[in-house]
């Protein structure tokens, strides 16, 4: 259990992390947006950049689980998961932060 629930946690903590400075260079990105327009695209954002970490946290224990069940060992399995789902996390905060951005863009093309 200790080393699902640490694997879970850490992978989660770096997606956080991740995810926070992607959202700074997302802001970077939406500079000529209006602040109405650019809303839209910073809470698509912020919903699906939660919902990937949540995800990753959960593949991240899963994959522990599924690891020691075929004999890994503790410490190894931890690694792996965390280094995986953290590396995949990233991948969809900036696609997460791309989404944003067009979101931000048909709002204010639309509305």
């Amino acid at each position: 259990m200790m080393p699902k629930l640490m694997a879970a946690i850490l992978t989660a903590l770096l997606n956080l992390a991740v995810g926070f400075i992607v959202f700074f260079l997302m802001l970077l990105a939406m500079n000529g947006f209006s602040e109405s327009d650019a809303n839209y695209g910073i809470v698509a954002y912020i919903i699906l950049a939660v919902a990937a970490t949540i995800l990753m946290a959960l593949l991240a224990a899963a994959t522990v689980y599924l690891l020691m069940k075929r004999g890994w060992g503790a410490a190894g399995s931890v690694i792996l998961g965390v280094v995986i789902f953290s590396g995949v996390g990233a991948g969809l905060k900036v696609v997460c932060s791309v989404i944003g951005v067009l979101v931000a863009d048909f709002a204010r093309v639309h509305f």
